[in-house]
């Protein structure tokens, strides 16, 4: 989501800077907004980069993390252990390590502790 934004405010950068560069020759004004130098908005956009590519590897590295998943079932007195990644757990729903799908059923209860 971040980079959509990211990629959307670039275009309309680049957009605005073609269409400054276009009017120009015609001796148009382009629009009684103040304009801001590259020295300034560069910069700006360098750290807005670095801040989204620092939220996405704080996101992808708790994603990664390893969870032990004890689903206790009715049906069956020892309780199943899964070892799961974090990103990999969608509700009633999860993928293991490795790579059985597995559907929770109503009536099962589910314990998750971290891996240490």
């Amino acid at each position: 989501m971040l980079v959509k934004v990211l990629i959307t405010i670039v275009a309309i950068l680049i957009g605005l800077g073609m269409l400054k560069r276009r009017n120009r020759g015609q001796g148009q004004p382009v629009s009684t907004m103040p304009s801001v130098h590259p020295k300034v908005w560069v910069p700006a956009l360098v750290v807005v980069t670095l801040i989204a590519a620092g939220w996405g590897w704080s996101r992808y590295q708790s994603h990664q993390t390893l969870l032990q998943v004890k689903v206790f079932s009715p049906a069956q007195n020892e309780p199943q252990l899964y070892l799961v990644r974090q990103g990999d757990m969608d509700g009633r729903r999860f993928v293991t390590v490795n790579g059985l799908k597995v559907t929770l059923g109503d009536q099962d209860r589910v314990e998750i502790q971290p891996v240490d």
